[in-house]
């Protein structure tokens, strides 16, 4: 089969452990050129060599992104890199749990910037390269803190909660210019399937005993979602929200050639199929 995202440039951010280096990595698997952001060094590098042994142009980008002029320097240093950016993945977070009136308004400021200022960044100053070159895809990853609420997850759940209400808006105003936007959340409680936490970093998780490791899966077994939403354009899947682990499963048991829900045929449900 040939590779599907030849040719293209993605960017993730949050990829430097987790789950945002599994996506940079199919990305890769898939023939994609990928730009990483991490705030550490070493997680960084890291991320780099499995993308170097895909045999695919990668560059890491050390930006901690609740730092005025992060995204600005993100967006200067991939279109130089690359000339364009097809694939914009926004998955870096934090969370802190803890009653919203012990948080700090340096606290809230953080977390809200990183959770929803910076995607909001990032998709404003990507959007007219991606309107330039004829299209794009844009996936926001959510939570389920954003679609229900967590005690002692407020400033979490208020940035999750926004970040899907932008981005199905955002889907319904870039949809003329061949643009997808969509958020995606890991899914897979049902099931059981726990990834690492965003949290932990690789050192931590290094010093970890087998049984703690064990609670945790490889978050490559719901990179297949991804993949697929990477490929949608403002003609394809947009404006929706999809369950990574569900999806993945129902791709990997049927193959990659799915129907689909357009953002204006609501008489369709995805719910068992992996969109929610």
């Amino acid at each position: 089969m040939d590779k599907m995202l030849q040719g293209q440039t993605a960017l993730v951010t949050g990829a430097g452990r987790g789950w945002g280096r599994s996506i940079a990595l199919a990305f890769a698997r898939q023939g994609a050129k990928v730009a990483v952001v991490a705030r550490t060094s070493m997680e960084i590098e890291y991320t780099l060599e499995l993308l170097h042994a895909e045999k695919v142009q990668a560059i890491g980008l050390r930006i901690d992104l609740s730092e005025d002029k992060a995204v600005e320097e993100i967006e200067q240093q991939v279109l130089a890199e690359f000339g364009r950016l097809d694939i914009l993945v926004n998955n870096a977070a934090v969370l802190q749990v803890k009653p919203f009136e012990e948080f700090g308004g340096d606290e809230m400021e953080r977390t809200l910037r990183i959770n929803l200022l910076a995607p909001l960044a990032a998709c404003r100053l990507f959007l007219e390269p991606m309107r330039r070159q004829g299209g794009g895809s844009i996936i926001n990853v959510s939570s389920n803190a954003g679609v229900r609420p967590f005690e002692n997850e407020a400033i979490y759940c208020a940035a999750k909660y926004a970040l899907e209400g932008f981005t199905r808006s955002l889907a319904l105003e870039v949809k003329k210019y061949n643009i997808a936007a969509n958020t995606i959340t890991p899914g897979g409680l049902q099931a059981g399937v726990r990834i690492k936490p965003t949290s932990l970093t690789q050192a931590e998780y290094d010093r970890l005993n087998p049984q703690e490791k064990a609670c945790w899966v490889d978050s490559i077994i719901m990179t297949e979602a991804f993949v697929f939403l990477a490929r949608q354009r403002g003609n394809g899947v947009t404006g929706e929200r999809v369950l990574a682990f569900e999806f993945s499963e129902r791709i990997r048991a049927e193959g990659w050639d799915l129907e689909y829900r357009r953002i204006d045929d609501p008489a369709q449900h995805w719910e068992k199929q992996g969109i929610a």
